[in-house]
């Protein structure tokens, strides 16, 4: 089938919800991706943080290949090794007692809610949830309320209620928000839908240590930032805290979906049997690809995508020369360029991707960097002098 044929299929049967780029991808290879034409591109977006492995790993392909053979999916009314194996080695790994294993992000942040919500009515208590102006926690009604976007929540009104917002980075207004009814502060370390925003050491720490004080659960949605994007395992080892709740997907089962809500005992022992469940969450081939991520993660890809990160951060900390480039943000291989408004991030995009590489536009106008862990230097050095050379012709 052509690019036109491709495209006209989706334009007549799909939900019209997706701006898609004009590419249809093929196949991928080790950090690469091939489109139908045979184009190669170095990718920089990697499924939306997702495909932390690249393409085509050798061993995650072979563990998913001998998952497949051997089994796909069966209820969650039996129980299955590789579960076993796998809960075991993510909270050994994570320090956490308990897990839910689920579908996607914003599954894991609806347990999270769900759990919060559980844990104080078994005390007899009504709490709410506080969450961050600009915050993206998924696109169910519950993870869309969590969601820092008033524009969103008022075309799907009603939304439940129990959600209050504080402003990004701003401990005055968390704190005045902190009301007695909040039982739980849910946020991302850096918030990437809106532009790659890192919270402030301090602010995290503070915001912890009040939340600490007052009985207020601390929740962190790790989907973005976790399994290695910033250099640690997960991104609430940089602060020094230990939350009561995080959630994971995307790099979770490297492409294969699957998200998972990780809890302390106390809490996470608040659910009973039949108040949550799901189908497919935690099936046994999501726990087969996510098994080998993790032990691959932690042979040794952590370390050296660590050192990755710092390198990829100062090669781009060199574009702060350009007077169009507002910020440049990030941890890790997770980064974002935000452009002056006299610019388009767009046009950057198509730009790159006409030399071969791939990159994602999001919030205020930033390009978002988030390529697999697998990433190499010299793939880096060539996204930096092709950026280097669109910026050196860039006027404004």
């Amino acid at each position: 089938m052509n690019f036109n044929k491709i495209k006209e299929a989706e334009g007549l049967h799909y939900m019209p919800v997706f701006s898609r780029e004009s590419i249809a991808i093929d196949h991928g290879d080790g950090n690469c991706l091939y489109d139908i034409h045979g184009n190669k591109y170095v990718d920089f977006v990697a499924g939306i943080a997702s495909n932390v492995l690249g393409y085509n790993h050798p061993e995650f392909t072979a563990a998913v290949c001998e998952q497949v053979h051997k089994l796909i999916h069966v209820s969650n009314h039996y129980y299955t090794e590789i579960q076993s194996e796998y809960i075991a080695a993510l909270c050994k790994a994570s320090g956490f007692s308990r897990v839910f294993l689920a579908n996607s992000g914003a599954e894991a942040n609806e347990c999270a809610i769900k759990l919060v919500r559980r844990y104080f009515r078994n005390r007899g208590i009504e709490k709410t949830v506080l969450c961050a102006e600009r915050a993206f926690h998924g696109r169910t009604l519950a993870t869309l309320t969590a969601t820092g976007y008033e524009s969103q929540r008022r075309i799907y009104s009603p939304v439940p209620s129990g959600f209050s917002h504080f402003e990004y980075n701003d401990f005055d207004d968390f704190k005045s928000k902190l009301t007695d009814d909040v039982g739980a502060v849910m946020l991302e370390t850096i918030q990437g839908e809106c532009g790659v925003r890192p919270f402030s050491n301090d602010f995290l720490v503070n915001a912890y240590a009040l939340c600490k004080s007052k009985g207020v659960l601390f929740v962190i949605d790790e989907i973005q930032t976790g399994m290695g994007r910033t250099g640690k395992l997960f991104s609430f080892e940089h602060f020094g805290i230990q939350p009561d709740i995080i959630t994971l997907a995307k790099g979770i089962a490297g492409g294969i979906p699957m998200g998972a809500c990780l809890a302390t005992e106390e809490v996470g022992t608040a659910f009973t049997v039949g108040d949550h469940g799901s189908t497919f969450g935690g099936n046994p081939l999501a726990c087969a690809a996510a098994n080998k991520v993790l032990e691959i993660l932690t042979g040794g890809l952590l370390e050296s995508s660590a050192e990755t990160g710092e390198y990829f951060g100062e090669q781009l900390a060199h574009f702060s020369k350009y007077n169009f480039i507002a910020d440049i943000r990030g941890k890790g291989l997770m980064r974002g360029i935000q452009l002056s408004d006299k610019l388009s991030a767009a046009s950057f995009e198509g730009r790159l991707r006409e030399r071969g590489y791939l990159v994602n536009v999001t919030g205020n106008n930033t390009i978002r960097l988030v390529p697999p862990l697998t990433i190499t230097r010299e793939e880096i050095d060539g996204f930096i002098s092709a950026l280097d050379e669109i910026c050196a012709a860039t006027n404004i």
